[in-house]
């Protein structure tokens, strides 16, 4: 007598807080002035973190309007996230509210106005959210959804082996 074979599961579409492979899931945030430039991506289920350190003080006395660091300063580390650092991005996304928020520029910067662009971008398959927050003395406050997502992905690229 012939056996059924039971039929294979069939997945569920994906939504934004489903996690799915880890190519799925893109994030970038970067920020960068005269002194400082931090960028902290995760692509392919791998972790990047490109930073600029000053070990020799040369920003110390910098007063120029352009950066004391060059490209051949920046200095790139990565790890692989475990399956479960990477559903714990997806909750934070989730939960924090991030594709909430309408505006793609925060901050409330006039036009001309001088200000240091905290950038974040997301991609989960078709989903994408791109905001800038505009830092400057009087800002509009960090929406907290952003603030929660610069949090985990510092967090976790403070993780990174040097």
């Amino acid at each position: 007598m012939p056996t059924a074979t039971p039929p294979e599961p069939q997945a569920s579409p994906p939504t934004a807080t489903t996690p799915q492979e880890d190519h799925r899931l893109y994030l970038r945030y970067l920020t960068s002035g005269e002194s400082f430039y931090s960028e902290i991506k995760l692509e392919q289920g791998i972790l990047y973190h490109t930073q600029f350190q000053d070990t020799d003080n040369r920003c110390a006395q910098w007063v120029k309007s352009s950066p004391c660091w060059t490209e051949d300063d920046l200095k790139t580390t990565s790890m692989a996230l475990s399956r479960e650092d990477i559903d714990n991005l997806y909750d934070v996304i989730g939960e924090s509210g991030i594709f909430d928020i309408q505006e793609t520029q925060i901050g409330g910067a006039k036009k001309g106005q001088r200000y240091y662009a905290q950038r974040l971008e997301i991609h989960m398959g078709e989903v994408e959210k791109h905001l800038i927050y505009q830092s400057f003395p009087g800002a509009t406050p960090k929406p907290e959804a952003f603030q929660r997502m610069e949090t985990a992905l510092l967090e976790y690229a403070r993780n990174i082996p040097h």
